[in-house]
């Protein structure tokens, strides 16, 4: 990724070890898939078990890759090796299949890997001598699986966000919708810059799910003060307007509540947080 935008650039391999890390990537991506039941649409609400996959349709990125892997791979720019630490590598891909099965393997790609930039050693006549070429090691898993359709296969979204751009699938409230949802006529912010300040990546992600959703406009505010009741979570009500707390901690209880995040152990009968909304 170079000025924040995706480059592929060709990493030149002598023909043996083209096969070999061919072989190598297959091999991860039977790992990958080993004990896999069912890959699930990825919503941003829960992380998967580890017997399933997330997915995500037909990213923009994910299709220029799958385009690159598509041209005469000499009519792709260099990988500049000499240069390696400033071609800010992020991933590594190699393409296997044909037609409907084609697929690109995906490994990410850190710094950690660069073997030049440590002390390396190399078995070299009966010796180790340091490793000065510039040179990097492989991964030992697959970060994704890029589909022929251009759908993404895999199973950590933080990790795949470190590759891709993602901002249009799963993105946060920007300053303007948060100023916008402390507006709402069923709302009550004492400080709505305040409640700005405080908004970290949770509540900012929070309050972009409720304003998809439109929570505050499908329900009123007596029913969501019925449904609070009924389990006994603690919301202020004044003048017809749910009070927002103005300290992360309530903020972020409250946001939960209206995402149905909240709910009652059948239990021990306390009340719990939950991370993930997935349907039983």
């Amino acid at each position: 990724r170079q000025n924040g935008i995706l480059v592929v650039k060709h990493v030149q391999l002598a023909g043996p070890l083209q096969i070999a890390i061919g072989g190598f990537f297959e091999a991860h991506e039977i790992a990958f898939l080993n004990d896999i039941n069912a890959t699930l649409p990825f919503t941003g609400d829960w992380k998967p078990d580890d017997d399933e996959l997330l997915s995500l349709p037909a990213l923009v990125e994910a299709q220029l890759l799958l385009a690159a892997a598509d041209q005469n791979a000499v009519a792709l720019p260099v990988l500049d090796a000499a240069n390696f630490q400033a071609e800010n590598v992020k991933a590594l891909f190699t393409a296997i299949g044909n037609g409907a099965q084609r697929r690109l393997l995906v490994q990410s790609f850190s710094p950690q890997q660069l073997l030049s930039t440590k002390l390396a050693l190399l078995f070299d006549g009966n010796v180790f001598r340091r490793v000065t070429e510039p040179s990097f090691s492989l991964g030992t898993q697959l970060l994704a699986i890029i589909d022929a359709n251009g759908d993404v296969r895999f199973k950590s979204y933080q990790m795949l966000r470190r590759v891709f751009d993602l901002a249009a699938i799963y993105r946060q409230a920007t300053d303007g919708e948060l100023n916008a949802f402390c507006g709402h006529a069923n709302l009550a912010v004492a400080d709505v810059n305040g409640f700005v300040g405080l908004a970290d990546e949770g509540i900012r992600k929070a309050v972009h799910s409720l304003a998809n959703a439109n929570v505050l406009g499908l329900n009123t505010v007596a029913n969501i003060e019925a449904q609070a009741a009924a389990i006994g979570f603690p919301m202020i009500v004044i003048g017809g307007q749910i009070e927002v707390p103005l300290n992360r901690q309530g903020a972020k209880a409250l946001l939960s509540f209206l995402l149905d995040k909240v709910y009652r152990g059948a239990i021990d009968q306390r009340l719990f947080i939950t991370n993930s909304n997935r349907p039983l």
